[in-house]
């Protein structure tokens, strides 16, 4: 368990490397914006909340894990017209094999917490892999959603983030998917508003991938 929990917490991090990375920033060279991805061979259906596309070109859809990257609608198609939340988050979706359906995940919601608490799992979490940047503030468990509300400390490359910000652990169709909302410095949004952009995040991902798993 403790395997694919850190692969996610990599997979997710490995964007704040990315200067492409931040909503609203120009649309980098040949990338698209598109509403809804599919990835891990069509199995999930990757989507967010209105006004966020996905940058095909910061993202990333592998064997071993996919990653996908938001911005808004309206930085990626280059046209106001698209669409853009008036307080835009950064937000992320990382998604990995997991061999187990959504209720079996969600049963083992107990022992995840512990591992998110625990050296290994805070270092799995933290944006450079190192435990004691990173402090958990809660973790609790709605139905089969499991949220995250961190603070990490890490100095990192890339687009300046708060340390505040909050993740969800969910299942979908046998693979672990993790969601992550967090919060640019120069525009910087209440733990409040990325938990509620967080949640909107999570009930776009369940309704498009509600239903029997495509196949392959």
């Amino acid at each position: 368990m403790s395997t694919w929990i850190s692969k996610a917490g990599r997979i997710a991090s490995a964007c704040l490397a990315l200067g492409a990375c931040v909503p609203g920033a120009p649309l980098a060279p040949g990338g698209t914006a598109t509403r809804a991805m599919a990835v891990s061979g069509g199995a999930v259906v990757v989507t967010g909340p209105q006004g966020y596309c996905i940058d095909r070109s910061a993202s990333r859809d592998r064997p071993d894990g996919a990653f996908v990257l938001f911005g808004t609608c309206a930085a990626l198609s280059g046209s106001a017209a698209a669409g853009q939340p008036a307080r835009p988050a950064l937000l992320t979706a990382a998604v990995l094999p997991a061999a187990r359906d959504s209720a079996a995940l969600a049963g083992s919601f107990p022992v995840l917490a512990a591992f998110f608490r625990s050296v290994p799992g805070r270092a799995a979490l933290s944006r450079s892999g190192k435990a004691e940047t990173v402090e958990i503030v809660e973790v609790a468990s709605r139905g089969d959603v499991l949220y995250l509300h961190l603070k990490d400390r890490s100095a990192v490359s890339g687009p300046a983030v708060e340390a505040d910000y909050w993740r969800a652990v969910l299942g979908l169709h046998g693979r672990m998917v993790t969601l992550s909302a967090l919060s640019l410095r120069d525009r910087p949004l209440s733990s409040a508003e990325m938990r509620q952009v967080l949640v909107a995040l999570v009930a776009k991902m369940q309704a498009a991938n509600a239903g029997t798993a495509p196949a392959g």
